[in-house]
């Protein structure tokens, strides 16, 4: 990591080196999100911090982005992180995401390595305007792989920026952590 010296050379590091997949509090790591075993996520997984994504070589995108973001705070960027999930008043697996973007010369841009279709440096003149074709993305790729999904379902979108969380935690205590401060169009309610 201390080789990288430019976002896009980031994003090469992760693409050739960084799976998507999780690491549970067994140790194991679970790479196929269609096996029946990738049913124990809610009770396994742990959200691993920047070094321990670097040493397992995995990781979902709430992992991935804290590899970024120990990257481009080191490197002296201001950044934004996002949590976005469908906040649609029952139980569900419509699917969550977590982003950064990072300020450059006056311009946003979404650092994206993990939502693969998406996979890139996406330039922006605002935060706001990142965020909302982040959302855009999101809702594209959930009308995709939910058929059953409703437009009403698509309006409860709901995005969050958050802070570093706490080291190794489970799901639950992440959710409670990245769900704290809903982001709305350059408003933090």
């Amino acid at each position: 990591m201390n080789d990288i010296k430019t976002p896009e050379e980031l994003l090469n590091f992760m693409r050739n080196n960084i799976i998507y997949g999780f690491v549970g509090k067994n140790g194991k790591k679970y790479t196929d999100m269609f096996s029946e075993e990738w049913n124990d996520w809610y009770s396994q997984c742990i959200v691993q911090n920047g070094e321990d994504v670097l040493k397992s070589k995995i990781g979902t995108c709430w992992d991935q982005v804290e590899l970024e973001r120990q990257w481009f705070e080191k490197n002296n960027y201001t950044v934004h992180t996002f949590f976005m999930w469908f906040e649609v008043g029952r139980e569900c697996d419509l699917p969550t995401h977590t982003f950064l973007i990072y300020e450059d010369n006056n311009k946003n841009y979404w650092f994206e390595n993990a939502f693969e279709a998406q996979r890139g440096i996406h330039k922006f003149n605002t935060l706001d305007e990142a965020v909302e074709y982040v959302k855009s993305k999101q809702i594209e790729y959930t009308r995709m792989n939910h058929k059953d999904v409703s437009d009403k379902d698509m309006e409860c979108l709901t995005v969050y920026e958050y802070t570093r969380p706490k080291e190794n935690v489970n799901v639950e205590e992440y959710l409670n952590h990245v769900t704290l401060t809903k982001y709305e169009k350059g408003l933090i309610k």
